[in-house]
C-alpha cells in the first residue's frame, strides 16, 4: 500500500474558461452551475455556467475544469485540523 503524501494545492485559471487544480481529495458535488471540491486546503466552490470536468484523477489529486467561471470560493473553517468549528472539536 502506498501512503498518500500531500503535494500541495495549486490552481491555475486561463481566461476564466479553464482551471487546472492539484491537491484535490474529493469531488463533493457537481452540476453545470457549481462544482464543489475538497482540497488539501479546504472546501472550494467553483461557480459559473456550463462547467464541466475535462480530467479527473483523484489518485494524483488532479482536476481540469472548463466552462465560464464566475466565482472561486474557499469556505472558512474547512481547512486543516487547527481551524475546525467549536462543535466539530467537541464531538470528535
Amino acid at each position: 500500500m502506498v501512503d498518500k503524501v500531500g503535494k500541495g494545492h495549486h490552481l491555475v485559471m486561463e481566461n476564466r474558461e479553464q482551471i487546472a487544480l492539484t491537491g484535490v481529495l474529493k469531488v463533493q458535488s457537481f452540476d453545470p452551475k457549481e462544482i464543489v471540491l475538497e482540497t488539501e486546503l479546504g472546501i472550494l466552490s467553483i461557480k459559473g455556467d456550463q462547467l464541466g470536468v475535462k480530467l479527473l484523477n483523484l489518485e494524483e489529486g488532479l482536476v481540469d475544469l472548463q466552462g465560464h467561471v464566475d466565482a472561486l470560493i474557499y469556505h472558512r473553517n474547512s481547512g486543516g485540523s487547527s481551524r475546525q468549528g467549536f462543535l466539530n472539536r467537541i464531538f470528535r
